[in-house]
């Protein structure tokens, strides 16, 4: 049908559809976001051979639908000094098929400091990231400096995700990942274990609110929330690993089309 259409148009007509349907299709994209693959993580099997499944199930579920990127959005593995839950961790992550980018979770670096910040940087590379993709920016940074009141690690990071953000006014879509939830659910909910302080929430929504942000993925919680505040859109991750309450391991599948931007849930074990 749609090469008849084109045929009843002008040739140079014809070929400007052509093209624009062309470039539409380029930019049509999917992108997965995994959170607390957490290795170790309530796991009392030899070898921790379920975190090491349920990990797997997850690497070859997301391989399977050939997105673009992967985003991991901390708590990779249990215990920070575990070399054996690395080792798994690694393995794993190797099997990827599209690039992987990862922020640390509060077990990655277990009470931030400038010597654990370093060590994590070692290990992994970096602890942020800014980049972008088809028209659209994907930045990612610490939650640990925030979370843990070290005020002069936050201020470097909050300078540097400014300048970032200023950079991204022009992208197609601004997507944001971190390790704790800004909120789960909404702006007033009570202040605990699983978000940021009311002054915090206020002062990094504002941020994003003027910046145009589309959405921001967390993990954390091990069991997944949503909601919308000022027209931006907050995914909760559920857990890859074992979950919490309400969680069943899986991972978030984002698309990016002509119908904007769609997430869904992709479960990866029932048992």
């Amino acid at each position: 049908m749609t090469l008849r259409l084109l045929h009843r148009l002008p040739a140079a007509v014809a070929m400007a559809a052509v093209l624009l349907a062309g470039g539409c299709a380029q930019r049509e994209f999917s992108f997965v976001h995994m959170t607390d693959t957490q290795i170790g993580f309530r796991d009392t099997s030899e070898g921790f051979i379920r975190s090491d499944m349920l990990m797997q199930r997850a690497v070859s579920a997301a391989n399977s639908l050939k997105p673009d990127l992967v985003f991991i959005t901390g708590d990779l593995i249990d215990n920070a000094a575990s070399e054996e839950q690395n080792d798994i961790f690694e393995r794993n992550l190797a099997e990827l098929q599209a690039p992987v980018w990862l922020v640390p979770g509060n077990h990655d670096i277990r009470g931030f400091t400038a010597e654990k910040h370093d060590a994590y940087v070692a290990l992994r590379g970096y602890d942020r990231f800014a980049f972008r993709h088809k028209g659209c920016a994907f930045i990612g940074f610490d939650t640990n400096c925030i979370k843990d009141g070290d005020t002069a690690a936050e201020t470097e990071q909050w300078d540097w995700l400014v300048e970032q953000l200023s950079e991204a006014r022009s992208a197609r879509h601004i997507f944001v990942f971190l390790h704790c939830p800004i909120v789960r659910t909404s702006l007033d909910e009570p202040e605990d274990y699983f978000n940021f302080s009311v002054p915090q929430r206020e002062r990094y929504l504002s941020l994003f609110k003027e910046a145009g942000v589309d959405a921001v993925f967390a993990g954390h919680t091990h069991c997944p929330y949503s909601s919308e505040i000022d027209g931006i859109a907050f995914y909760t991750g559920t857990a890859v690993g074992n979950c919490l309450n309400h969680g069943t391991p899986g991972f978030n599948l984002v698309r990016i089309g002509p119908k904007g931007i769609q997430v869904s849930l992709i479960q990866t074990t029932q048992d």
